[in-house]
């Protein structure tokens, strides 16, 4: 298990508000055209197998199969996943969900993925040696793994919590631990660890007054991460 049940709980309350662009995750609604450009600069997302680990309502999930990826997606809420596959439904798009935790999914698989895409989602595990590992278990060398997350320092701090989830209310009260934001050496040094190579580091910005986002930008706060598997 990697995510803590506190952590499941707190967007189980927000699982029916995935798919509203003015809700709670209206910032990922703006983020997502950002994210996929990231990936899709860095690979031809076509006919590959993509796992996309904490997927929440499928935003993610949903743009990589428009652009021809076979997709499956998987969240520790069972809540949330239930949203994503019905709106999977209603837009017939073919997406394989999951709900249940990673490492449970990754004893339990066979399969093994072409790259795997895990935005917004490292901050929230207790265990984050342990996520990496259960990554190199699924994938191959030349895999690439994505990960978008939150720097440690005293302005992701500020920023990224204080002010995004108390202030500006951005994003939902609790959404983030400090305790659990990674520096990007800190990340490299577990992908290190378990078999890859860091190939990129992009810093995003926020805007709170026209609730744009920048890249790239200073990794400051936010920052994109591809690693390659050697």
């Amino acid at each position: 298990m990697n995510t803590n049940k506190q952590e499941i709980e707190n967007f189980d309350k927000y699982a029916h508000e995935w798919w509203n662009k003015r809700g709670p995750y209206k910032l990922l609604h703006n983020l997502t055209p950002i994210r996929l450009d990231y990936i899709t600069n860095q690979i031809n997302v076509k006919k590959k197998k993509i796992l996309d680990i904490g997927c929440g309502g499928g935003l993610l999930s949903e743009a990589l199969s428009y652009k021809g990826a076979i997709v499956d997606g998987i969240d520790a809420s069972a809540d949330t996943i239930l949203i994503a596959k019905n709106h999977a439904k209603e837009k017939n798009i073919d997406i394989k969900y999951y709900d249940t935790y990673f490492s449970d999914y990754v004893e339990s698989t066979d399969k093994i993925y072409d790259h795997v895409v895990c935005f917004e989602m490292i901050e929230h595990v207790d265990d984050q040696k342990d996520l990496i590992d259960s990554i190199n278990k699924i994938t191959k060398p030349g895999s690439k793994v994505f990960f978008s997350t939150i720097n440690r320092n005293l302005k992701s701090f500020v920023f990224a919590k204080l002010l995004a989830e108390y202030v500006f209310n951005l994003v939902p009260k609790n959404t983030h631990t400090y305790q659990k934001f990674l520096k990007p050496s800190e990340l490299n040094n577990i992908l290190e660890d378990q078999n890859f190579s860091t190939i990129d580091v992009t810093g995003i910005s926020f805007n709170p007054l026209n609730q744009k986002f920048n890249i790239p930008s200073s990794t400051d706060i936010n920052y994109f991460l591809t690693a390659e598997k050697k």
